[in-house]
């Protein structure tokens, strides 16, 4: 019997969902952002708007993003 590797034994932090999910949502925040900065507002309101449009994007993809569990 062939021994696996330990790899395929460690169980992962975050499930692959999770991991498009945060990294979509941390994409938008950064241009939402970066947009606030080009647009002349201060560092202060371009890390408020890029945290509010992450939480956003966050519940948005969580709604689209599907589990892979449901059949239609």
């Amino acid at each position: 019997m062939a021994k696996e590797s330990q790899a395929a034994e460690r169980p992962y932090l975050l499930s692959l969902r999770a991991s498009i999910i945060l990294a979509l949502s941390v994409l938008v925040g950064s241009a939402a952002a970066g947009l606030t900065i080009a647009s002349g507002g201060g560092w202060a309101s371009a890390v408020l708007t890029g945290g509010v449009a992450a939480g956003g994007a966050i519940t948005l993809f969580n709604q689209i993003i599907g589990d892979g569990g449901d059949t239609r």
